[in-house]
């Protein structure tokens, strides 16, 4: 693993994976493609902002962490991939995990992860060139 949350959560780290806010994609291959880049960027920002999720607000790239108590939204600070576990955003009992999905794609994979505690979720996209690592998170939820 890059990252080991373990210190930071208090327990070992059973699994983990790098993830992006849902949308990041868009927003960031708009952001290259100029004027027209422009509009599609909004219409991805406002999508995304149409989002029922309760995911933790971080700006481009966390760290998600599974122990055998919980799961962990962890901000990575400055360096990107290469950045320090930071600090904890959020934490969920596994307990309160009713689902965790995986979906394919070409330019990106999604990541849902669904609770009992009021039936709401944590929505990411991560590449495709690391879904194996999110499937191993997911495995270690127990899904």
């Amino acid at each position: 693993m890059a990252h080991d949350a373990s210190q930071l959560l208090g327990a070992r780290q059973l699994a983990g994976t790098t993830v992006n806010p849902r949308g990041y994609g868009w927003k960031e291959g708009a952001a290259r493609a100029g004027a027209a880049g422009a509009t599609i960027g909004h219409a991805a920002a406002k999508r995304a902002g149409e989002n029922d999720s309760e995911t933790p607000e971080f700006p481009r790239i966390a760290f998600l962490a599974v122990t055998d108590r919980e799961i962990a939204l962890i901000k990575i600070g400055s360096g990107g991939l290469n950045g320090k576990l930071d600090e904890v955003l959020a934490r969920i009992p596994r307990e309160d995990v009713t689902s965790a999905k995986v979906s394919r794609g070409v330019l990106r994979t999604n990541l849902t992860i669904s609770f009992a505690s009021g039936g709401g979720n944590w929505e990411f996209e991560v590449s495709p060139l690391i879904r194996q690592k999110v499937v191993q998170v997911v495995h270690a939820m127990g899904y």
